[in-house]
């Protein structure tokens, strides 16, 4: 028995500190059954003393006394036990306590039998014990529960015949107790922060959705915490409260991880430098059915609102903004202007496109190679970056290739017009969406090889190499082509085409502004000059021979739509009226129109209405026209 006893007691005092040392001391007094017919209805007491295993073990020594006269006896019949118990326990609820367990160990009492001549001696009985018992209880405090108990208590003789058993029940107590590690805390629970990397402010919109860190929630309370709920917040760095988690049920003294995810406000984007941001996190939790709440602060590591490493090509798209108020405007002026010199029948968003690109360079917009981190040896390697957002890259009237790109596309894609980009060894590529059927790619470009055409989207795209900034639109446009093929051309097929539309619902981006920025002053009439050049050199390059081809067929209808895209309505309205279609009769009133010859317009529409009272562009066209006059 002593052998038994002290090594429980060593499996204890070596166990005791990995489960945090929670002891539990049980007393359970109880009333005992006999299921022999000579016993009568005893008394029992039990006492444990157990160490906490894993929050739902427990292991340790007890002892028993179990009291009872049989009918005859003078005296009552005393037994002692001792031994190991092992058991489970459960909190199904709050303050609900369950258990289950048993114990074994050896026994000793003593027992006065009546012999002949009513002469009694006195014997004490040896052999074993064993039980098995069940708890059900109410915790009025995390180390004060009263239970209600039930069970089989057996013991048996040297040679294992039984000499009692039956059943017992009643009442008892647990009184748990802490030593060793259990330090009073200045907070009941505590969080620790793993940050996966550091924060990206291009990134800030991400974060909200994708975790960015783990939270290491540790209770240090003095039972288990319920309904746990983890928020984040960073004051003025964030928009919100965000929460991260939730955890249903938290044992005393583990821990539980949470991942991190922040709603950055645009704040994050004050950070020039490299540095840190305190962050909050909120812990709201229930413990024995109160709620409580704790706060503690975390710190951020952020780099600097340029930082970007070119790891994924799709996440530049994050400095592609849109959203850029100032950005917005100059694009809303610049369209304007556009949209006042747009040739009927010519591709919009190529007239578009231009109008945009040549506004940045009339404010004065010119490259300036970055000589800390540049475009041609930092985008190819895994070393961080610096990249401008568009309103710097205005702010500066300077940048680099990709700089030029992220602000082109970003005026662009504020005005609906969709982009993507390719970034090679020592370019960046734009593409414009032009919205233009594959199948009409003839129709507008005389070497349908000079733009990039997506069978798939059925769509077209214009390339822009941005190394060729300062030179203009249309030595831009012809660099763009070649550039096209080379990748195309590519074998090992190292480019990635990045439509920033795609991009975006992973990568989205963000918004930077400057206080106090003054739009640069754009010249109208200076643009309008440029537009007019970039407009007449793509007629000259693409437009002219497509229509000297056309002349060689004889179709005069599709003849007199390219020489509409050419502006050479006059030739335009010779070939229609060698039909006298009604297709051919609309495209003069058109052309009409564009002339400002309204008169004939009409007269033109109401003749085509004549042979087709129904025609569609007919009735549209005279309707527009009698709202335009007035009439």
């Amino acid at each position: 028995m002593k052998r038994i006893c002290t090594w429980t007691l060593s499996v204890i005092l070596f166990v005791a500190p990995l489960s945090a040392v929670d002891f539990t001391f049980t007393a359970a007094p109880s009333v005992n059954i006999s299921m022999q017919k000579e016993m009568p209805i005893g008394f029992s007491g039990f006492l444990q003393a157990d160490v906490n295993l894993f929050n739902f073990m427990t292991v340790g020594i007890e002892g028993n006394y179990t009291f009872f006269k049989p009918d005859g006896f003078i005296k009552p019949v005393q037994l002692y036990g001792g031994g190991l118990d092992l058991g489970f326990y459960f909190y199904p609820f709050s303050r609900l306590y369950t258990g289950i367990g048993g114990g074994f160990g050896v026994n000793s009492g003593y027992v006065n039998v009546r012999e002949a001549n009513n002469i009694y001696n006195t014997y004490k009985p040896n052999g074993l014990y064993y039980r098995g018992y069940a708890d059900i209880g109410f915790r009025f405090t995390p180390d004060f529960i009263v239970t209600a108990h039930g069970g089989y208590l057996s013991y048996v003789k040297k040679d294992f015949s039984a000499f009692n058993n039956g059943f017992f029940g009643g009442l008892g107590i647990k009184i748990n107790r802490s030593a060793g590690t259990n330090k009073k805390r200045s907070k009941a629970v505590t969080v620790t922060l793993d940050q996966y990397g550091d924060i990206y402010p291009s990134f800030s919109r991400i974060y909200r959705d994708n975790e960015c860190g783990v939270l290491n929630i540790t209770n240090h309370e003095s039972a288990e915490i319920r309904n746990v709920r983890i928020s984040f917040d960073a004051d003025k760095y964030t928009s919100s409260v965000i929460e991260c988690g939730k955890i249903s049920k938290l044992n005393r003294y583990k821990t539980a991880q949470i991942p991190l995810y922040i709603d950055f406000s645009d704040a994050i984007m004050t950070f020039s430098e490299n540095g840190l941001i305190p962050g909050n996190v909120t812990i709201e939790y229930e413990m024995l059915g109160q709620k409580r709440s704790v706060q503690q602060s975390v710190n951020l590591t952020v780099r600097n609102r340029n930082a970007f490493v070119w790891s994924d090509l799709a996440a530049l798209s994050t400095f592609v903004s849109s959203e850029t108020p100032d950005i917005q405007n100059f694009a809303k002026s610049v369209a304007g202007i556009a949209r006042n010199q747009l040739a009927t029948g010519m591709n919009r968003n190529i007239q578009f496109a231009a109008a945009m690109f040549l506004a940045l360079r009339c404010v004065g917009i010119t490259y300036s190679e970055d000589t800390l981190t540049p475009f041609a040896q930092y985008h190819l390697g895994e070393d961080e970056d610096s990249i401008l957002y568009p309103l710097q890259t205005m702010e500066c009237l300077s940048g680099d290739y990709d700089d030029f790109g992220i602000l082109f596309m970003s005026c662009l894609e504020s005005q609906g017009i969709s982009c993507g980009y390719i970034v090679t060894p020592d370019d960046f590529l734009v593409l414009v969406d032009l919205k233009l059927s594959a199948s009409a790619v003839g129709n507008h470009f005389a070497d349908p090889d000079s733009v990039l055409v997506d069978e798939d989207a059925n769509t077209v795209y214009l390339p822009l190499a941005m190394s060729m900034f300062e030179q203009g639109f249309s030595p831009t446009r012809k660099r763009g082509s070649e550039l096209l093929q080379e990748v195309l051309n590519d074998e090992e097929g190292n480019y990635e085409f990045i439509l920033l539309e795609d991009a975006w619902t992973v990568y989205k981006p963000v918004v930077y502004n400057a206080a106090g920025f003054t739009l640069p002053v754009l010249d109208d009439s200076y643009l309008v000059y440029q537009l007019d050049t970039a407009i007449s050199n793509y007629i000259r390059t693409d437009l002219n021979p497509i229509i000297d081809r056309l002349r060689t067929q004889g179709d005069s209808n599709k003849l007199g739509v390219a020489l509409v895209r050419a502006k050479r309505y006059k030739e335009a309205k010779a070939e229609f009226q060698k039909s006298n279609t009604v297709s051919a009769m609309n495209n003069i009133a058109n052309i009409l129109v564009i002339e400002q010859n309204y008169t004939e317009a009409i007269n033109m529409y109401q003749r085509v209405l004549a042979k087709d009272p129904q025609n569609k562009t007919a009735l549209a066209g005279l309707e527009s026209l009698k709202t335009k006059l007035g009439m």
